[in-house]
């Protein structure tokens, strides 16, 4: 009997039509523009202007080889790989040693919130005194330079979340450590630094993406098109390869847009302090 009745029920109901009807819409407003964007790279410039939204009359797959040639983007990958890595690697030594003296050593609030306060502070606010900083440093155009910087502004996240996990560790183990004769560096890099791992690998995944993701630090400090990132050379990409129209105007925006307005501003506001 029961089995007859939930048989009998009805399968979809007007409030589950009306759901999938609109997830449905959702997900067409991703999909379409996505599809319309790879037709209209198997396509000629005079079938995009003149022919948006129809089928290309045949597909063009040379376009592929030649943007990633013009825009280099075999550097841009090594590049992103390189920066990222190595940024990662820095970013877990240096932050899982200021855990451990906040966390261990050092345990005050005041410092703990000196570190975690730069979370609140957005990269878009300090970008004109960095880029004023790694000038005078002669790190602009350098790869150190970029290293150094992606490092510094993730190192606040990580040692936030590396000090709640090291503060979970027992205090027994160290202790254990100290009697056996072990300094504090020993006990660091032999004790507490393998316990942290799933808080390393933690900090190292979300420090990989964002570093990754990046565009406005690569758009900045490295114009020099060898040590651009993928992302930056994916984004030269834009109106690149066409020749006249709104599409080379927009180009031209772009060229004065973002980096170069910031480095124009950069230069008037230290040719001004060394007339002063």
């Amino acid at each position: 009997m029961n089995r007859n009745t939930i048989s009998n029920k009805p399968k979809y109901t007007l409030g589950t039509i009306v759901k999938y009807f609109v997830l449905i819409q959702f997900a067409l407003t991703c999909i379409i523009p996505f599809g319309w964007v790879a037709v209209s790279s198997l396509k000629t410039d005079q079938e995009i202007y003149g022919n948006s939204f129809g089928l290309p009359e045949k597909l063009i797959w040379s376009n592929y080889a030649e943007a990633a040639k013009g825009a280099n983007l075999g550097t841009g990958l090594i590049n992103s790989l390189f920066y990222s890595t190595a940024s990662v690697v820095l970013l877990m030594l240096i932050s899982a040693m200021a855990a451990y003296v906040i966390a261990r050593v050092l345990p005050k609030r005041g410092l703990y919130n000196f570190y975690t306060l730069g979370i609140m502070i957005p990269i878009h606010a300090v970008i004109i005194p960095l880029l004023i900083i790694l000038r005078f440093a002669g790190l602009v155009n350098t790869r150190l330079g970029v290293i150094l910087t992606y490092t510094a502004s993730e190192i606040s996240f990580s040692v936030f979340i590396l000090v709640s996990f090291m503060k979970g560790l027992p205090k027994e183990i160290e202790e254990a450590a100290r009697i056996d004769g072990c300094s504090r560096t020993r006990t660091f890099f032999s004790i507490v630094l393998p316990l942290c791992k799933p808080g390393l690998a933690t900090v190292a995944t979300f420090a990989f993406v964002n570093i990754w993701n990046d565009l406005l630090i690569s758009m900045v400090l490295i114009p020099m098109p060898k040590l651009q990132t993928l992302n930056l050379s994916c984004f030269n990409l834009r109106g690149q390869f066409t020749k006249r129209g709104v599409a080379g105007t927009h180009m031209l925006t772009q060229k004065l847009g973002g980096g170069q307005r910031t480095r124009l501003l950069i230069g008037r506001i230290l040719k001004r302090r060394q007339r002063s």
